[in-house]
């Protein structure tokens, strides 16, 4: 069974970085619509699982274990690149924090569970943290001639709210070196 995980700047989400979440005691959403139409409206607080958390990788430095009080509501968020990838509860308590590194990160590889398309968004968020040993092993495992311009344009539909300029981030430039030795291969 899959364990529930938040990743954050330390104590505040990647999301929404104007809470600060008290660890170990519970947190509760000051806007909380589960029936919303739009996932934007839902409110509450934004998990994983240990299996899907690659995907949210970008947004933080730290992962916390997370654990939903008896008397919360939860709500699995849809979202087609990382299907049961994305929850919402309006009382969350995160504890156990733990810095990210190559290592923790390779270790959830190990165990994720996601669709092509969410592992092609979590390479590029491992090397937007400079996890290159994860991220190259994802390469090596996921991506082939057949797949790299999916790769590719998942990626770049990702990051489009982001600005990339090629020499500025060695990680991605990296990352990109990764993907044309793919091209390159008889």
């Amino acid at each position: 069974m899959a364990n529930f995980v938040k990743v954050m700047f330390d104590t505040k989400s990647g999301a929404d970085f104007k809470y600060k979440y008290k660890v170990g005691e519970v947190n509760i959403a000051k806007r909380w619509n589960p029936n919303a139409d739009n996932p934007k409206d839902f409110g509450g607080f934004n998990f994983s699982t240990d299996t899907k958390i690659l995907r949210w990788m970008a947004r933080g430095d730290t992962i916390y274990d997370v654990e939903i009080p008896d008397d919360a509501e939860v709500i699995d968020v849809p979202n087609p690149t990382c299907p049961h990838g994305l929850l919402r509860s309006n009382k969350i308590i995160v504890k156990n924090p733990r810095k990210l590194t190559d290592e923790l990160a390779m270790e959830l590889y190990k165990i994720s569970d996601l669709t092509d398309k969410s592992f092609f968004i979590a390479i590029l968020c491992l090397a937007m943290r400079g996890f290159m040993n994860t991220c190259k092993q994802i390469v090596h495992d996921k991506i082939n001639k057949d797949n790299l311009n999916e790769a590719y344009s998942t990626m770049l539909n990702y990051a489009n709210n982001n600005t990339y300029i090629p020499g500025q981030d060695k990680h991605i430039d990296e990352l990109v070196i990764e993907l044309e030795k793919i091209r390159s291969q008889n």
